[in-house]
């Protein structure tokens, strides 16, 4: 006989798992991130047309003593003409709009750990976490002990602005995706939710101008697959271009529905980083879109290369005859211009880059640093920009080149690019994304061009943004 308990487990979990259905599937519908606001009027013009007509000019009779009469004619005639008429305006309707947030926990279990490194990513591709066991890829028990226990992630996190207290300021809701917290490298410990979490923060602004910075004590829950509490604060400054640092600390406990031996409690503390994840004040929100302060000149989410190498390595393709022997991922790129020389020179850096050259010549670089200038060619449509790129960890590169690039203004664009890079794999394995792939790669010299095609890509002149930069909303601190 089925006891109670098991009974109302049963409905639970079918309550859940029609919730996070639901949610899954009607996502895309309730995450509206515009808010149109339309207003209706009846217009009514009235208008009064006289018309005067006169064929002679009043005068006296030839005999002096009667005047004649006025030819004269007046006719007056009332016009009024009514119509409907429409105004639409079209506002941001999110605190916060992300796309990916990664984090290295630290202090969150005595184990060994995952080693994922600074903000759960440096160390995310290297030789010992694609290798060796006990790592996030891998699990297992390990041999080495590292700093980062954990590994936080959130894809699609929003917030929206949370009417409560008598409307008090700087209260939102949020919710991910798909969130994921995990204390070690056990699997057994994770935490997952997806599209079944709700958090509650306060926002408390210790700077309320681009970049933001906020402290927010936090509570969230989840319901489905895990069955968990999460509550603590967090420190975050950003967002520039969508590029955001934060720190935390908390408390998370609880444990799957389907295995409720899994599961776990713990604290941590950790370090993340957010891209392509923009944050608003609520006085943002009330500003229509086309006053909406934009930071970077350039925003990609997806850049895919193919290259060609003035250096006889072997191709990293199973066709020799295919004329490129490399390629080029490039994942969340932006690029900030520079207060000085009419923002025409800009800093960047990308979550993640990763280089082939050859078979074995190919590096990968967490946030490198870039800079360059960019120059408009007949139309603000052409763009040639030449730059440096510094990759410092896992792999040790530069690269110098210029790229030509076109707008297509339809997200999706091209360029071709040609420069010199140098430099050694370092940490990063070149099994990380092909087992058949060598173990460890090889350093490089060479020339090189490449073809590429930018994927959700958005271009800003240097004159919108330093005209958008200063009209931002006033701090009120």
């Amino acid at each position: 006989m089925m006891s109670l308990r098991t009974l109302a487990r049963s409905v639970a979990i079918s309550s859940i798992c029609y919730v996070a259905i639901s949610v899954l599937v009607t996502g895309c519908s309730f995450i509206k991130l515009t808010r149109t606001e339309t207003d209706y009027y009846t217009i009514t013009n009235h208008d009064t047309v006289v018309t005067e007509t006169v064929r002679n000019v009043p005068g006296t009779t030839t005999e002096g003593s009667v005047t004649a009469p006025s030819s004269r004619k007046v006719n007056t005639r009332d016009v009024t003409i009514s119509y409907d008429s429409t105004a639409t305006r079209n506002y941001p309707n999110f605190l916060r709009a992300g796309g990916l947030e990664i984090a290295g926990l630290i202090g969150s279990s005595s184990q060994n750990g995952v080693g994922t490194g600074l903000f759960g990513a440096y160390s995310l591709f290297d030789h010992d976490q694609i290798k060796n066991s006990g790592t996030l890829w891998n699990g297992g028990t390990g041999n080495t002990s590292y700093l980062t226990k954990g590994e936080l992630a959130r894809l699609m996190p929003f917030e929206w602005e949370l009417h409560w207290f008598n409307n008090a300021p700087n209260w939102t809701f949020g919710w991910s995706a798909v969130e994921y917290i995990a204390p070690d490298e056990d699997q057994n410990h994770a935490l997952l939710s997806i599209g079944s979490n709700v958090y509650v923060r306060r926002r408390f602004f210790l700077r309320d101008q681009i970049p933001y910075i906020i402290f927010s004590p936090f509570l969230g829950a989840s319901a489905f697959p895990a069955a968990y509490v999460n509550l603590g604060g967090e420190f975050h400054v950003g967002s520039l271009a969508g590029l955001n640092f934060r720190a935390y600390a908390g408390l998370a406990s609880g444990y799957w529905w389907f295995l409720p031996q899994n599961g776990s409690t713990f604290p941590y503390f950790g370090m993340g980083v957010s891209v392509f994840d923009f944050t608003n004040r609520v006085e943002e929100t009330e500003r229509e879109w086309k006053y909406y302060t934009h930071t970077a000149i350039n925003l990609n989410i997806l850049e895919l290369a193919l290259t060609k190498s003035a250096s006889p390595y072997e191709t990293n393709f199973n066709n020799s005859t295919f004329p490129f022997e490399g390629s080029r991922v490039k994942f969340a790129s932006i690029q900030v211009p520079l207060p000085f020389a009419n923002y025409h020179f800009w800093a960047g850096t990308s979550l993640f880059d990763w280089t082939v050259y050859g078979f074995a010549q190919q590096s990968l670089g967490v946030l490198p640093l870039e800079a360059g200038y960019r120059q408009y060619l007949f139309t603000n449509d052409l763009m040639l920009e030449p730059f440096i790129e510094l990759c410092y960890y896992p792999s040790q590169t530069v690269n110098l080149g210029a790229r030509l690039k076109i707008d297509t203004h339809s997200n999706f664009n091209l360029g071709i690019t040609a420069g010199f890079a140098a430099g050694s794999p370092g940490q990063f394995t070149p099994q990380a994304f092909n087992s058949g792939a060598p173990e460890f790669g090889s350093s490089y010299s060479t020339p090189y061009v490449g073809l590429s095609l930018y994927v959700g890509d958005w271009n800003f002149t240097p004159e919108e943004i330093k005209e958008s930069r200063a009209n931002e909303i006033s701090s009120k601190l």
